[in-house]
């Protein structure tokens, strides 16, 4: 197991010093450290963006370290989109439910809106995420797009833009809190909506085989359509049933994205901290698990 060390930090860090290291600390960053064995140039620019040369003492030794250092920068002084979700699965979704009975979406499209985190499970709660780096544009829009297809939404913020935002959202809107600890802690539960739901949003925000397979669940049958008009008699056909009952069955399906493997590494403990959002959605294979590790343990002095 690598260890998520954390050391002193040096709070002299400029906004474009820690928008360039928070680009270094993201989904996309840590997919390509899976993807590649040389990582010199990731490694130079995190030290030089992270101030490594200023430190005195307790240098990071390798990768790893780097990471967990600039992870802490962040934390401390740039809380970026990557770190809200990261603390959303380690601090609330582990720490509240079961792995092995839950699915927690990245970037799901629901309507025009693109919903941060969708978790599946007894119910299923959407979480918009405002940092305090986010503004106001398009919230209004994005709640009403989330209640067509799921019925608990949650507001994910930081308790220092609490006043501002539970002054803008509706009542049923649950509120989760990144505090002044650094903990996730909930302010408000989320009351269950349903009015708003639509079977065509729902259906949209579907694969083909994930849409058809809840036709199937539903109905026991297919429609017997052309390619150009299946997706047209699959609306059809949910349209004769309850909302509820398409909800329960588009539930479901979402929840058949879960990955056992995946689910165990995380549980485990396998990696640090700071890649658990990243890990879980990435899914890496083998290869690029072991690629993965091997990179963090590089030295580096």
């Amino acid at each position: 197991m690598l260890n998520f060390v954390l050391m002193q930090v040096d709070p002299t860090y400029d906004k474009p010093q820690l928008r360039q290291l928070a680009a270094l600390i993201s989904h996309a960053a840590f997919k390509r450290l899976a993807s590649s064995t040389n990582q010199s140039a990731y490694i130079r620019r995190m030290k030089r963006l992270a101030g490594f040369r200023q430190l005195s003492n307790n240098r990071p030794s390798n990768l790893n370290e780097l990471i967990s250092f600039s992870y802490k920068i962040l934390e401390q002084h740039y809380r970026h989109e990557y770190i809200y979700k990261n603390k959303l699965l380690n601090d609330y979704v582990l720490k509240h439910f079961a792995l092995t009975d839950s699915v927690l979406l990245n970037e799901f499209r629901v309507g025009s809106s693109i919903a941060d985190a969708v978790l599946i499970n007894g119910s299923s709660k959407v979480f918009e995420i405002k940092t305090e780096l986010d503004n106001l544009e398009r919230l209004e829009r994005q709640l009403a797009d989330y209640y067509k297809a799921f019925t608990e939404i949650y507001l994910f913020t930081h308790y220092s833009l609490l006043d501002k935002y539970v002054q803008l959202i509706p009542g049923q809107v649950g509120i989760l809190l990144y505090n002044e600890s650094g903990d996730v802690v909930e302010f408000r539960a989320a009351k269950s909506y349903s009015q708003a739901l639509e079977i065509t949003c729902m259906v949209g925000s579907l694969r083909k085989p994930e849409y058809t397979k809840m036709v199937k669940r539903l109905t026991g049958s297919l429609p017997e359509a052309t390619p150009a008009f299946f997706y047209k008699k699959c609306i059809e056909l949910l349209s004769l049933h309850s909302t509820s009952d398409v909800q329960g069955a588009f539930c479901a399906v979402l929840k058949d994205r879960m990955d056992n493997r995946v689910n165990s590494q995380i549980q485990a403990g396998e990696l640090p901290a700071y890649l658990n959002f990243s890990f879980y959605q990435a899914k890496y294979d083998e290869k690029a698990y072991l690629r993965l590790v091997n990179n963090l343990s590089k030295n580096i002095l």
